[in-house]
C-alpha cells in the first residue's frame, strides 16, 4: 500500500512539474458552455504546440479527457482517442478543426445530463512522440433540460412617437450550430423588416440573432411583441423559450367620432347626450370641444354634450379632440328634431300668411320644372331631398317632415292651384 501511495505521489509531482515547465502551451477554449440535453454542443478550440517537435511530426492526434487529467489511469477518463478514433460515454465526438493548423473545434453529439463536467484537450504527435495535456484551461460543459433565456433588446422599450423607427433584436444561444434554434416573432407590424443570422460571440461560441425594424403606428400601441426560439432535440419534443416586450406608442387623437343617446332623431323635450370618442396616447390629458354647424361660437368643452331638445336644437354637430401631440375633428353628425303637426294647425297655416309664403315657394319651383322631363316622384325628390341648406359646414341634403310631402303632392295635383300662379 505504501508503494502505491509513493508511486501516486511521484506521478502527481511529475505532472505538476510538467505543467509548470510547459505553461507556455495553452488551448483557447471558452471557460464554460451550457448545452441542451438531447442536442449537440460545439466547443470552439485552438491550441499551440512545440514548433521544434513539429519538425519531425507527420501526424497530430487530438484527445478529450473528462474530469481530471492527474489520475494515474487516464484511459478511464478519455472520452475521445484520436489515434484510434474511439469515443467513450458519448454517441459520437467529432473534431472539426484541422489539427495541423492548430484548430481543435469539436462537436459532442447527443449530450445528456451526466455529461456535465470539466473536459481537457490533449495532443500527441507521431513519430516525434510529443504529448501534452492542456490542463491550465479546461472547459466546463453544463447540460440542462431547458434552453438558456433569450435576450430581447431593448429590455424596457420606452414610449416611442408615431412614425418613429423602432429597432428590436432577439438573440438565442446556439450551443449546437449544426442544429441551431429557429426564431419567430409573435406580432409583426405591417412595415416590419426582419433579418436573422447565425453570429459568433467573442468567445467563439455562437448564437442566432434576429433583428426587426418597423415604423411605429398607433395601431401598435400596447401590443405585446414576443420573440420565441425553438430548439430541435433528439427527444420526443422540441424545446421552446419566449420573451415579451410591450410596445407603447405616443400619437395624436385618431378615429374621432360621435355617438348619440338615445338616437339621432328625437322629439322636442327629449334629453340628448352626445359623446365624443377618440383614441390617443396620452389620453389622460385629452380635451374635447363641441361645435354646431352655422354657429361660430364653441358650445362647451368636455367629453359629453347634454341638453334638452327644443325646436332649434336640430342641425349638425361635431367635436374636436386634442392632446399634446395634435388634434382631430370628427365627422359631422345630424340631429333631427321631429315636429308633430295636427290637422287644424295645417288648415290654419294654409289660410295664414306663413302658408301663402310656402305655397308661393312651391309654386315657383313647380313652374320652374313644369317643362322638364321630371316625373312627379323625381320632382318631389328634388324638392324634398335635394334642396341644399348652407349650415356653415358641409352642404347637406335635409329631408323634411313626411306630412309636408303629402301637402305638396295634393297641391301639385290641384288644377286651380296651378292656375293661381300661371
Amino acid at each position: 500500500m505504501n508503494v502505491v501511495l509513493f508511486m501516486t505521489f511521484l506521478f502527481i509531482t511529475n505532472e505538476l512539474v510538467l505543467v509548470s515547465s510547459q505553461s507556455k502551451y495553452n488551448a483557447e477554449l471558452p471557460s464554460r458552455i451550457t448545452a441542451l440535453s438531447g442536442s449537440c454542443v460545439q466547443i470552439p478550440c485552438r491550441f499551440n504546440v512545440s514548433e521544434i517537435s513539429l519538425k519531425n511530426t507527420e501526424r497530430l492526434f487530438g484527445f478529450w479527457i473528462k474530469k481530471n487529467y492527474l489520475f494515474l489511469n487516464l484511459e478511464n477518463f478519455v472520452v475521445f482517442n484520436g489515434t484510434s478514433n474511439i469515443t467513450k460515454g458519448f454517441s459520437h465526438i467529432e473534431i472539426l478543426g484541422n489539427l495541423t493548423h492548430r484548430e481543435c473545434t469539436t462537436v459532442f453529439y447527443d449530450v445528456m445530463n451526466n455529461h456535465s463536467d470539466n473536459y481537457y484537450f490533449r495532443v500527441e504527435t507521431k513519430p516525434s512522440d510529443w504529448k501534452y495535456t492542456y490542463s491550465v484551461n479546461p472547459i466546463n460543459i453544463s447540460v440542462t433540460d431547458s434552453p438558456q433565456p433569450l435576450i430581447l433588446k431593448p429590455t424596457d422599450l420606452k414610449d416611442v412617437m408615431e412614425e418613429t423607427l423602432v429597432n428590436l433584436s432577439c438573440s438565442a444561444e446556439a450551443p449546437c450550430p449544426k442544429q441551431p434554434p429557429t426564431i419567430s416573432w409573435s406580432y409583426i407590424p405591417e412595415s416590419a423588416n426582419i433579418t436573422t443570422q447565425l453570429k459568433e460571440k467573442p468567445d467563439k461560441t455562437q448564437l442566432v440573432f434576429s433583428h426587426m425594424t418597423f415604423k411605429a403606428s398607433y395601431v401598435d400601441h400596447r401590443r405585446n411583441i414576443s420573440c420565441t426560439a425553438k430548439y430541435p432535440r433528439n427527444t420526443s419534443n422540441d424545446s421552446t423559450v419566449e420573451t415579451t416586450v410591450m410596445l407603447r406608442v405616443l400619437f395624436p387623437p385618431k378615429e374621432t367620432r360621435i355617438t348619440i343617446d338615445p338616437s339621432a332623431s328625437v322629439s322636442v323635450g327629449t334629453n340628448v347626450t352626445l359623446t365624443c370618442k377618440s383614441k390617443a396616447n396620452p389620453s389622460n390629458d385629452m380635451v374635447f370641444f363641441w361645435h354646431k354647424c352655422g354657429n361660430e361660437n364653441q358650445l362647451v368643452s368636455g367629453e359629453q354634450l347634454t341638453f334638452t331638445v327644443n325646436r332649434r336644437s336640430g342641425g349638425q354637430y361635431f367635436c374636436i379632440a386634442k392632446n399634446e401631440h395634435g388634434i382631430q375633428m370628427s365627422e359631422e353628425i345630424q340631429l333631427t328634431v321631429a315636429v308633430e303637426l295636427s290637422v287644424p294647425l295645417i288648415a290654419g297655416c294654409v289660410g295664414g300668411i306663413s302658408a301663402l309664403l310656402l305655397l308661393f315657394l312651391v309654386a315657383t319651383l313647380l313652374k320652374r320644372y313644369a317643362k322638364t322631363k321630371y316625373d312627379v316622384p323625381q320632382m318631389f325628390k328634388f324638392v324634398i331631398y335635394e334642396f341644399p341648406i348652407n349650415t356653415g359646414c358641409k352642404r347637406q341634403k335635409h329631408p323634411v317632415n313626411p306630412l309636408f310631402e303629402k301637402v305638396i303632392r295634393v297641391m301639385y295635383r290641384s288644377t286651380a292651384f296651378m292656375k293661381m300662379f300661371s
